[in-house]
């Protein structure tokens, strides 16, 4: 039997909101003091109050990610083009390039424009995931509702395919879902967002 609390968030704090607004009208009927009822209320608030900061606070982090990403593009890109030419010039020699922490040619692979490859399709009573990694450590996937506009972190995964095994919203009620993934690397999120991939849900 499902349980009567919704395991996502947003759900989540629907439930928590209906309960603490009609626990007045039905207190006397279940025999609940005045004490008993502040405190319900304050579970209610307080939860509601600490998921709505850890949205907050995921926004945020989300968009310090994208800046920084972006930065590490412009500079990273520029510093290579640079120390390329430095290289090109006769006077740069081996203990020059040990000093400056430039030997090697450097890699092909770019983890600030790098962009991992996903899709997704319906297996059962989950939506299965499959991802490339590329030269990553594996992928950071993301999710919301065709119509929103706010990504929810869902969950990091090393090895293809990942299974999203979250319940319907409303139970019964089939729901288009949207997918995106950044690389991660060395436990830091990298690179570019996937194309977003869309599946129809049916639970």
């Amino acid at each position: 039997m499902a349980d009567f609390i919704p395991p996502a968030d947003d759900a989540k704090i629907i439930w928590l909101t209906n309960l603490r607004d009609t626990i007045d009208t039905y207190s006397a009927t279940l025999g609940l003091s005045a004490g008993r009822v502040t405190q319900i209320k304050a579970w209610c608030d307080d939860l509601i109050a600490q998921i709505t900061a850890t949205n907050t606070a995921k926004q945020a982090w989300l968009a310090a990610a994208a800046t920084k990403a972006t930065q590490e593009t412009t500079s990273l890109a520029g510093l290579r083009g640079e120390i390329k030419q430095w290289k090109a010039n006769p006077a740069c020699t081996n203990a020059i390039e040990a000093a400056m922490k430039i030997v090697g040619s450097g890699s092909s692979f770019d983890p600030n424009t790098y962009k991992p490859k996903i899709s997704g399709q319906v297996i059962g009573d989950h939506v299965q995931l499959k991802f490339g990694k590329g030269e990553s450590d594996g992928v950071n996937f993301y999710w919301r509702k065709k119509g929103e506009t706010v990504w929810k972190f869902l969950s990091r995964d090393t090895n293809s395919p990942y299974n999203d095994h979250t319940p319907l919203t409303t139970p019964g009620v089939p729901e288009v879902r949207e997918y995106q993934a950044y690389g991660v690397l060395n436990d830091q999120q990298i690179g570019q967002p996937s194309d977003i991939v869309s599946v129809t849900f049916g639970g």
